[in-house]
């Protein structure tokens, strides 16, 4: 099997090297002198200006080159590059360079290295191909369907991936250390979390404790290291598409943009309020009851937390509710992905949406609703009676 498999994998890494040196495919060309490092053409099959036959025509030779060209009767170029994808990614003798990916331009390309044989015994273990994943999402998908989705997603093998995302948290969390008035959380912390696709709920999660990771892992990936688990947050994984969604084109849409999602976004809660940053390549945008600027509010990826609940101010509004009633202060945000979001929109029409209470925030308002009507009903007591005052006895309550 091993035998078998480094044959594979060798015929794709000659197979690679032959096309890249002919010079025949646009876009396919060495990135560095010593020819290590090669970029391939990754533009988006669903842009205007894509051009088949030349922005899809490495992913089309691939499928020639292993006799899966007219496999289910198909022109296929979004198929065609998820062949070859995943023959890069689960190869040890390939990684991608994610840092030299030009991505926002007009010819977009992603960069792969071929891995020297005496470091390939090194690499984690690597994430497998989703050919199952990818035959039923097939059926789902219409034919300029694509990996790419309104920003570009980096993909690589999925235990750098976990081992990336908690060494860049660690830039920020790290002041936990330094400055515990900043960062020392409550026991009372807790994340109540709804998704919703297209306006129907697929998932809710309740989590205890000051941090957690939203964030697309595909079904077929090889599970994380309990050494790679330890220092990381609790995970919300966003669910493939259930089959009661109606089909079409925002379906379609749908199966394109989760992929993106899969460095996804950490929330953390310390004592001046709930932080989120994003890491995903896809766009987040979010609302919530404590925002000061008008307008969209997006969050920037690798940027400093965004503070998108504020404890100080939650703690104002609920004295205000609690002494003089009125509306209940909200207790929670919603978080759009890769589409824009306002707070006068519908999010029922989104793509996905998280919405994430906290509910000992909850708890909070549900006591100080229980105390206004409390007193309320005491004043309205009093009001009746003929000395504008009452009497409560309280007597013990004795065992059944």
């Amino acid at each position: 099997m091993a035998g078998g498999r480094m044959r594979s994998t060798r015929r794709l890494r000659s197979w690679i090297v032959e096309q890249v040196s002919s010079g025949k495919y646009p876009g396919l060309v060495w990135d560095d002198d010593a020819k290590t490092m090669f970029r391939i053409p990754w533009k988006h099959a669903g842009k205007q200006d894509f051009r088949k036959d030349e922005d899809a025509a490495i992913f089309k030779a691939w499928a020639e080159f292993k006799g899966k060209l007219t496999e289910g009767g198909q022109d296929n170029p979004a198929s065609w590059k998820t062949r070859l994808r995943c023959a890069l990614n689960k190869s040890p003798e390939f990684t991608e360079v994610m840092e030299r990916a030009q991505l926002d331009i007009s010819e977009p390309y992603k960069v792969y290295r071929l891995v020297p044989i005496n470091e390939q015994g090194v690499l984690v273990p690597e994430k497998k191909c989703r050919e199952k994943a990818t035959k039923r999402s097939k059926r789902r998908r219409s034919s300029d369907s694509d990996d790419d989705y309104v920003l570009p997603v980096k993909q690589i093998k999925t235990e750098e991936v976990t081992s990336q995302q908690l060494l860049e948290c660690s830039s920020y969390f790290e002041r936990c250390i330094n400055s515990p008035s900043l960062c020392v959380s409550s026991v009372q912390d807790s994340f109540s979390v709804v998704v919703q696709y297209l306006g129907q709920e697929v998932l809710q999660r309740q989590i205890q404790g000051a941090d957690i990771r939203i964030m697309y892992q595909p079904s077929a990936v090889v599970p994380p290291t309990s050494a790679i688990l330890k220092g990381g947050f609790p995970r919300i994984p966003l669910p493939e598409p259930p089959s009661t969604l109606p089909t079409g084109q925002e379906l379609q849409a749908l199966f394109t943009l989760l992929p993106f999602m899969e460095r996804g976004v950490v929330l953390t809660s310390t004592p001046q309020g709930v932080y989120g940053r994003r890491f995903c390549q896809g766009r987040v945008f979010w609302t919530g009851p404590h925002t000061t600027e008008p307008g969209l509010h997006k969050m920037e990826r690798n940027t400093e937390p965004v503070l998108l609940f504020s404890k100080d101010v939650f703690k104002q509004q609920l004295e205000f509710f609690r002494t003089n009633g009125g509306a209940a202060p909200q207790c929670g945000v919603t978080l759009c992905f890769g589409e824009e979001l306002s707070n006068t929109e519908d999010p029922s029409g989104k793509l996905i949406i998280v919405q994430i209470t906290l509910p000992w925030a909850e708890q909070q308002v549900q006591n100080a609703q229980s105390l206004f009507q409390s007193i309320s009903i005491l004043q309205s007591l009093a009001s009746q009676s003929p000395l504008g005052e009452i009497t409560l006895n309280l007597v013990p309550c004795g065992s059944a």
